[in-house]
């Protein structure tokens, strides 16, 4: 069966996506930005507003507003930089952490069902495949940084 790698693609980030924001909504965060915030500064600790941004892609001013809202909401605290007080620092809140380790073995178990549905001797095929398709995803991103759009393969 041939199919159009495009049009593969796509079908595989829009069905992604459901299901992430599905598990997410279980775990009570009902935007996939306030996911991507919250793993992200469960990943990563501490960051910067700056930086945060920077790993998202988002611009300062629409993640301010995102951060807010976790703010408001306990998740996340704000702190002002030792350094520099013009910094935001920010953190996960133990309602924050608490929340992030529920997201993460929902999105586990999500990943071991689905990985289930593929035939066992597949399974490390898969994976493999995945993986060079991250490491292109990657490469493709940092590339569309560096020049602000896409750029040729190298």
């Amino acid at each position: 069966m041939t199919q159009d790698p495009s049009d593969l693609l796509r079908r595989i980030t829009r069905l992604h996506t459901t299901l992430q924001q599905h598990t997410a909504s279980c775990c009570g965060i009902h935007s996939l930005t306030r996911c991507q915030v919250l793993t992200t500064l469960g990943r990563a600790g501490p960051l910067t507003l700056a930086d945060l941004g920077r790993q998202l892609g988002a611009d300062k001013a629409w993640m301010s507003r995102n951060v807010d809202e976790l703010v408001r909401e306990g998740l996340v605290d704000k702190q002002a930089g030792q350094t520099d007080r013009r910094v935001v620092v920010l953190t996960l809140t133990p309602a924050g952490q608490a929340q992030v380790r529920r997201l993460n073995t929902e999105l586990c178990q999500q990943s071991a069902r689905l990985l289930g549905r593929v035939p066992p001797e597949e399974q490390a095929n898969v994976l493999r495949a995945l993986a060079l398709l991250a490491d292109a995803l990657e490469a493709e991103c940092a590339c569309a940084g560096e020049d602000g759009g896409a750029c040729a393969a190298t």
